[in-house]
């Protein structure tokens, strides 16, 4: 088979292994990454290679004599694991660790001091059995340390992030922990290297290991000061180039990455890996900004889907997890897990304990901090390829760099169970001013976020009101940096931005949910609101034309609901409610009654009856004494116009007066013809046929009154009769 085909092949079974396992995990409530790191794993010697002697490992993964195994995906790998250290660069916000005080040293320093001399202890004892050719007792300890004090900040935060610690106290102080358990693990690796490769810019030839190892360090230092603090001036060009383009052009995209790979090969000449390089042009980046998550976005999701599993895929093949093959070298394995589980969360609750957390706060960030995931393997690999570890120790560091990571979500569960921190929440919410009304305005979309703020602000009525406006983002796409959600987002920008010049007070909030239509009814209820308006979004086998989540949400909160299918919408003036007798159409009719009374809009009720009609007097007056009601507010001001048509489509009525209105509000009911059959379009909805846009109303019976009986056949009332009143 030629090579490149069967490299295609190769990496192809690799992407469809980590994506079907890192499914399994996150259904089970696992970060991803521990599912593309076992997949990994699956595919090596291990696990297929235990299916018919080999057979099959050996014909998709053979290994020629004399050459390097697997040549092609460790050239994939190391250029996958060096963009992703950019990421991670990027990702690191030193911010995060200033106006934290004396707190986050007592913590942070703790919570890698502890682990790095526990780590020491247990490689000074293994030395004799699981050393590498190539390293000594020093440099096999201190490995083993720093592999055990490492934390990997990309997990942590996504973890955060899933939980929706974001915005907490403990989730903020993790935050800072784990940024500062990056930057200082990464100095504590870069100079166990230097000390093990004595390279230093060839001073090695001077035949003096010491003043080699020192030369490299010194050199490090040099290079570090310069990325930190000259770099950044000429990054901010970069930005700046951005902001009045508007856009991040190619050309300025491949001065990035050649800035990137030329910082690679300047840390790995010096002699401590390329990754470095990479990690610090990542952290010299300006924080905060568009520019840098645009740069992300570009780059994110090939290195994440794409490199990055061939990466976990090249660890797999190397893990002989066969080679553990005795109770004694099981026992090592328990020992080694056991301690960098307990050092790390132990050193890390108690001092937090100490910083002033609360015990269940300390909690909650020792559990965090054990994480380790995809972090730990580039740490290994290092080792591994630098002759430190054995191959028996190798396999024993990535299952305890898996086993680590696996513990750290059920662990967070127990220490501060959902329903716990549901209650939490629910007490720290906001408290309602007197008279002051609410709505939940949830956006995900930059083409439905203004108008969504506009109804929300619409339907607050004439009192004063607040909006809390809610942005969730699903897990399984939830891979970008773990800045406030409003930066990166822009939906969100352009709702505050819709509610700043409507003049309306925002509570914005943002998190990672697996439930969206649950998380939204918990929401509405936690913040006590009037209305919850949601964008109608229809998907391929929805069978409703608003979506599914609309549904779901229809279906379990007790709070009236409004669906915007927005087209469109930039003013609402002149409002048509359809009325066809329906339980539904009084809730339609509520918000009409706000929204006119926000902003003096002129509404129309559109009364359908059958034709053939002769008199109009008990209909007429039953279906306006219910009209009266619901706009019980004298108000001299407000247009309201009455108008009956016959038809026995009221569907085909509503279209054809659509094109003279900016909004139509419809009561949720079969006859405008919401749901459909799977995968049928012959069957438009009103919303889907209408020219303006159209808001969709849903309330509970409870809350509405009984509506009167439509008007007989034979009754007609003339149109454009005012209902101030007058018969």
């Amino acid at each position: 088979m030629h090579p490149i085909l069967h490299l295609l092949i190769q990496i192809a079974v690799i992407l469809l292994t980590a994506r079907v396992v890192g499914k399994i995990m996150r259904w089970i409530g696992q970060p991803r990454v521990v599912g593309e790191m076992l997949g990994g794993i699956i595919l090596g010697p291990s696990v297929l290679g235990l299916l018919y002697h080999g057979a099959i490992l050996g014909m998709l993964f053979p290994v020629h004599k004399g050459g390097d195994p697997y040549p092609f995906l460790n050239v994939l790998s190391q250029i996958g694991v060096v963009l992703f250290m950019f990421l991670v660069g990027l990702e690191l916000d030193v911010k995060l660790l200033r106006n934290q005080g004396k707190a986050l040293i007592i913590t942070g320093g703790t919570s890698v001091a502890g682990p790095l001399a526990c780590g020491i202890i247990v490689g000074l004892y293994l030395f004799q059995e699981f050393h590498g050719t190539g390293g000594n007792r020093l440099v096999f300890s201190l490995f083993i340390g720093t592999a055990m004090s490492i934390t990997a900040f990309p997990v942590l935060a996504r973890m955060i992030n899933e939980r929706n610690l974001q915005r907490s106290r403990v989730g903020i102080f993790s935050l800072a922990c784990g940024a500062l358990n990056d930057v200082v693990g990464w100095c504590l690796l870069a100079l166990v290297i230097a000390i093990s490769t004595s390279v230093g810019l060839n001073t090695h030839k001077s035949g003096n290991p010491l003043f080699s190892a020192l030369m490299t360090v010194i050199w490090t230092v040099v290079f570090a000061a310069f990325m930190l603090l000259i770099m950044p001036k000429v990054l901010r060009l970069l930005q700046g180039l951005y902001e009045r383009r508007g856009y991040l052009s190619r050309d300025t995209l491949a001065l990035i990455l050649l800035l990137v790979l030329a910082s690679s090969a300047m840390t790995d000449w010096i002699g401590i890996q390329a990754i470095f390089g990479a990690f610090l042009l990542g952290m010299a980046m300006p924080a905060e900004s568009k520019f840098v998550g645009h740069l992300t976005e570009k780059l994110e999701d090939f290195i994440l889907l794409f490199l990055l599993p061939i990466f976990f895929a090249f660890t797999g093949l190397r893990t002989r997890i066969g080679l553990l093959n005795d109770a004694h070298l099981w026992k090592i394995c328990l020992l080694v897990v056991l301690v960098a589980t307990a050092a790390k969360v132990l050193f890390s609750f108690f001092a937090a304990r100490v910083a002033g957390l609360s015990w269940r706060q300390s909690g909650v960030l020792g559990s965090l901090m054990n994480a380790r995931g995809l972090v730990e393997l580039i740490v290994l690999n290092i080792g591994l390829n630098l002759h430190v570890l054995s191959p028996q120790m190798f396999a024993i560091m990535v299952i305890m760099a898996l086993a680590t990571t696996f513990i750290t979500t059920p662990l967070l569960y127990l220490v501060y169970s959902p329903a716990r921190q549901r209650r939490d929440e629910a007490a720290e919410a906001l408290q309602p001013t007197p008279g002051e009304s609410r709505a939940l305005v949830t956006v995900s979309s930059p083409q439905t976020a203004s108008g969504l703020v506009n109804v929300g602000t619409l339907l607050l009525g004439a009192g004063t009101g607040r909006l809390c406006l809610l942005h969730l983002s699903n897990p399984d796409e939830q891979e970008r940096r773990s800045k406030a959600f409003y930066t990166a987002s822009d939906p969100v920008e352009l709702a505050l931005r819709q509610a700043a010049a409507m003049g309306v007070p925002v509570s914005a909030m943002g998190f990672v949910s697996t439930d969206f239509a649950s998380d939204i009814t918990l929401t509405a209820n936690r913040y006590d609101v009037g209305w919850i308006v949601l964008g109608g979004h229809q998907g391929l086998f929805a069978a409703s034309t608003l979506g599914r989540i609309a549904d779901e949400v229809i279906q379990h909160s007790n709070r009236p609901v409004a669906i915007l299918v927005e087209k469109n919408l930039r003013t609402v003036e002149r409002i048509m409610v359809p009325y066809i007798g329906e339980n539904q159409d009084i809730g339609a009719l509520q918000a009409a009654d706000q929204i006119s009374r926000r902003n003096d809009a002129r509404v129309t009720i559109l009364h359908v009856v059958k034709p053939g009609s002769h008199t109009a007097s008990s209909g007429r007056l039953g279906v306006q004494s219910l009209v009266d009601r619901q706009f019980a507010v004298p108000d001299s001001t407000r247009q309201i116009r009455f108008q009956v048509e016959e038809s026995d489509s009221p569907v085909d009525v509503v279209v054809r007066e659509s094109a003279n209105y900016d909004l139509i509000i419809l009561g949720i009911s079969p006859q405008w013809q919401f749901k459909q059959k799977f995968l049928s379009r012959s069957q438009a909805s009103v919303a889907q046929a209408c020219a303006c846009s159209v808001l969709a109303v849903h309330a509970r019976a409870s809350a509405i009154a009984p509506s009167p009986a439509p008007p007989k056949s034979g009754d007609v009332v003339s149109q454009g009769v005012p209902l101030a009143g007058q018969p």
